[in-house]
């Protein structure tokens, strides 16, 4: 099991670089540094990590071919990935609620479209002319020749049937969005379709899943945290709660969801009007929430996603994240070295 890192978005180059090191020493597999409107440039934010590190790969997500034609990204990426020598990561998703409340885009024929950009950044070679013709967007008579590091690793973005078989057949990587244990096994369904589709062995696919971490010196700190961040956990969908809160308290949290992005706007841990037990349920079991007693229950979980099928798990970290990196590489990443 590899332990990858996401950083949240809008923090200056000079902290990122300050994290990313650190994340570096500790031997975190990647740093993803979160890309959101009206905040910083991932890449651009990263591009001095990039020569200040040696062996962490450094990743941007989610990014959507509806905002950016994959003729960009890939020039984007490529160049990215020239400046670290080859150690870079996007994700590729359809579409996020944050962009098209931003921007009015409405996200067509989805799983084409992420298929499509996926493919076409996979075909890319210096060597040979890339003549992608897809449904939704095509990238032809493109060659960068001086592309020659190893090429970035492409992960699709997905917790969905039909996007999880379609990321199966192309991408290198599928990273999942707060997928409880519960739902694991019709996860991987969908996934040992896609790959059986495509004749590809579940070795030519990393599975990731993130995974929001609120684990702190401080417990009721961490739980306080947790608390607001809520709203964020699958956007509190039924079919993320179901498997632990049954269907009629996940259909209840599903239509109190004001209450949780109430919170979160307030920067508060008070949810009105949501019980205790129901909050305290999706904390435990759609995050790792705890002061530093709480790490052997993290691992045990972590090693029953393993079990499940997982290669890699991204943990979101939120305030202090120094902090954060500093305990989940001292904590957890000697366990699954």
């Amino acid at each position: 099991m590899k332990i990858d890192v996401i950083l949240g978005a809008g923090r200056t180059a000079t902290e990122i670089n300050e994290l990313g090191q650190l994340a570096e020493r500790y031997g975190l597999q990647t740093f993803w540094n979160q890309s959101f409107p009206s905040r910083r440039d991932p890449l651009l934010t990263m591009a001095q990590l990039a020569g200040a590190t040696s062996k962490i790969r450094l990743g941007t997500l989610p990014v959507s071919p509806y905002e950016i034609h994959p003729q960009r990204i890939a020039d984007s990426i490529l160049t990215f990935n020239e400046l670290c020598g080859g150690r870079s990561s996007i994700l590729i998703g359809g579409l996020g609620h944050s962009v098209s409340r931003v921007t009015g885009l409405q996200p067509e024929r989805r799983v084409t479209a992420v298929r499509d950009c996926v493919a076409a950044l996979k075909g890319i070679r210096p060597d040979q002319m890339t003549q992608y013709e897809g449904d939704c967007y095509s990238l032809m008579n493109y060659q960068p020749e001086w592309a020659v590091d190893e090429p970035p690793g492409i992960y699709v973005g997905s917790t969905g049937p039909q996007m999880l078989k379609m990321a199966a057949q192309v991408a290198d990587g599928i990273m999942m969005s707060d997928a409880p244990l519960g739902k694991m096994n019709e996860v991987l369904a969908s996934v040992s379709a896609g790959l059986e589709q495509a004749g590809r062995a579940k070795s030519d696919l990393k599975l990731n899943n993130f995974f929001a971490w609120h684990i702190k010196e401080d417990r009721d700190e961490s739980f306080a945290e947790a608390r607001r961040e809520l709203i964020w956990r699958g956007l509190l969908q039924a079919w993320f709660t179901e498997p632990f809160l049954g269907a009629e308290k996940a259909a209840f949290v599903e239509s109190n969801k004001d209450a949780f992005l109430n919170a979160f706007l307030a920067h508060s841990d008070q949810i009105q009007g949501v019980p205790d037990d129901m909050v305290d349920a999706l904390i435990e079991n759609l995050t790792f929430a705890g002061g530093l007693d709480a790490i052997d229950k993290v691992i045990e979980h972590i090693r029953a996603f393993e079990a499940a099928g997982l290669d890699e798990i991204a943990l979101k970290v939120h305030d202090n994240p120094a902090e954060a990196i500093r305990i989940i590489g001292e904590r957890l990443v000697p366990v699954f070295a």
